[in-house]
């Protein structure tokens, strides 16, 4: 009953923050839910039962691949270069930042993916289909999403507009 208690919760957090139009809102709203009611029930930790698990991953993965059509393959050679670049730089700053929280004493559980780049459910589902503290990485990752969301819009407007 607790698990779907949660999962209800979770739902009802997710689909009201994807209503609200917040990039990334199913997910997170989603955390934010399932915490809540956590918090206001103040029981132990709820495990997901790994079919559930199983589940949630495989609709995520259908998801993804499912967004690639023959038309976005056609183009993968015009953006394949640049999304490397960008993929291998990006990933190259997730190791520097590991790195220096690790110096600084203050890196997060799973800082590696906690740092690393991608996709809040996809950085999520990955930590927990390796047994990692998704929790961790998740709350590490919506706040990266969060922040991102405010700034960037600002910073935007200061670039110079490209060609």
């Amino acid at each position: 009953m607790n698990v779907v208690a949660l999962l209800l919760s979770a739902t009802a957090g997710g689909l009201l923050l994807q209503w609200s139009g917040l990039s990334g809102g199913i997910v997170i709203g989603a955390m934010i839910g399932a915490a809540t009611w956590s918090l206001m029930t103040g029981t132990a930790e709820i495990v997901i039962p790994s079919p559930v698990k199983s589940a949630a991953l495989i609709v995520l993965g259908a998801t993804i691949g499912a967004g690639i059509t023959r038309t976005s393959l056609s183009q993968t050679s015009r953006y394949l270069l640049p999304a490397v670049l960008a993929a291998g730089l990006i990933i190259v700053a997730g190791i520097g930042v590991t790195l220096v929280l690790r110096r600084l004493g203050i890196a997060p559980p799973e800082d590696l993916l906690a740092t690393s780049p991608g996709a809040l459910s996809a950085v999520v589902g990955v930590a927990a289909d390796r047994g990692k503290d998704a929790t961790a990485v998740g709350i590490f990752h919506t706040v990266r999403v969060l922040v991102v969301l405010v700034t960037l819009p600002g910073v935007a407007a200061l670039l110079p507009r490209g060609g």
